[in-house]
């Protein structure tokens, strides 16, 4: 099966780049995949001829190397879509990013005031500690306009209190965004924050066709993809990988490998280790926990429902994930 200098583990973005490198660099890879469609989560299946993204992966940045190398992708095909995307909280819809006016007309005079006065106290009287995301978060925005924005709609992706995350994943994850960030974007739409943004890019044909290029890209540059192949085994001499146990639903082969780049999860990767890794080491990577994500879609008779490609639900009465994308 195997006589590639480089096997790749998993066929998602971080997999299918990797491969993509390589073959640039006069590398022929191999790479095993355990679904049917390349991409990963960011894929798009389709299902009695309508397209589902699983996940509605925008493409954004700002680096130009990368920007290029989308765009020799997929050419005309790698579309800018204008952003529209609203908060639905307390029976309202607020424009996202935020717009001045039409959040005091859903908040109301009062309860904008008390926003203001709220971010007035966080700026002059700060958690002296802020090693929590909510601590992080109110000393940003006031404590008002976190309760009402941010909580919910964290707390439900996430499935954690706000208490129980980390302030440094909230520096990271939001790196950019203030409250001047905010005021500046709704009075005078400027900002550079990324969750601020007005446009992106976003494929033709959903963002599984720029994976399904990479996927053809590497084939054409002497690389090879298998799918539907589960690695359910890495054995190892010396601190080397030097074999894949690798099964289809009807046979399992062991597959012989030179080099290894994977990018399962950790915990994954570790409980396929043979030899076994040492027991502290399987505890720790059975103690990781993850964000499962379910997706429902829909096959409706019309289009253009509404104008939304995201809805944010932050009412804390509506469960489940709080971003909805359509």
């Amino acid at each position: 099966m195997n006589n590639a200098p480089v096997t790749v583990i998993g066929a998602g973005p971080a997999g299918l780049a990797a491969a993509y490198e390589l073959v640039n660099q006069g590398v022929k890879p191999l790479v095993i995949e355990a679904g049917a469609d390349l991409g990963g989560i960011a894929r798009t299946v389709t299902y009695q001829g309508c397209r589902f993204d699983i996940g509605g992966h925008r493409f954004f940045t700002k680096l130009s190397t990368i920007n290029r190398l989308w765009r020799n992708m997929l050419g005309p095909d790698f579309r800018l879509v204008q952003r529209k995307s609203s908060i639905l909280y307390n029976g309202r819809f607020f424009a996202y990013p935020l717009s001045t006016v039409n959040t005091i007309q859903n908040l109301g005079i009062v309860e904008s005031s008390r926003v203001l006065v709220s971010y007035l106290q966080a700026q002059l009287f700060p958690n002296p500690v802020e090693d929590t995301f909510d601590l992080w978060m109110s000393n940003r925005f006031g404590s008002r306009l976190f309760r009402i924005f941010f909580k919910a709609y964290t707390e439900k992706v996430w499935g954690l209190p706000c208490s129980a995350i980390q302030a440094d994943w909230a520096a990271q994850r939001i790196r950019g965004l203030s409250m001047i960030g905010i005021v500046t974007k709704a009075l005078f739409g400027t900002g550079s924050a990324r969750t601020l943004i007005d446009s992106f890019h976003y494929p033709k044909a959903g963002p599984g066709m720029m994976w399904d290029r990479f996927g053809t890209a590497i084939v054409r540059g002497g690389g090879a993809i298998q799918t539907e192949h589960v690695v359910t085994g890495l054995k190892h001499v010396s601190g080397f990988i030097r074999a894949l146990q690798v099964e289809n639903g009807q046979t399992s082969v062991e597959v012989p490998v030179e080099q290894v780049i994977s990018s399962m999860s950790i915990a994954n990767l570790i409980q396929t280790l043979d030899p076994p890794a040492p027991p502290e080491v399987q505890a720790a990577a059975q103690s990781l926990t993850y964000r499962a994500l379910v997706m429902a879609g829909l096959i409706l008779n019309r289009g253009n429902l509404f104008s939304d490609q995201w809805i944010y639900i932050h009412d804390p009465d509506v469960q489940g994930r709080s971003g909805s994308e359509f």
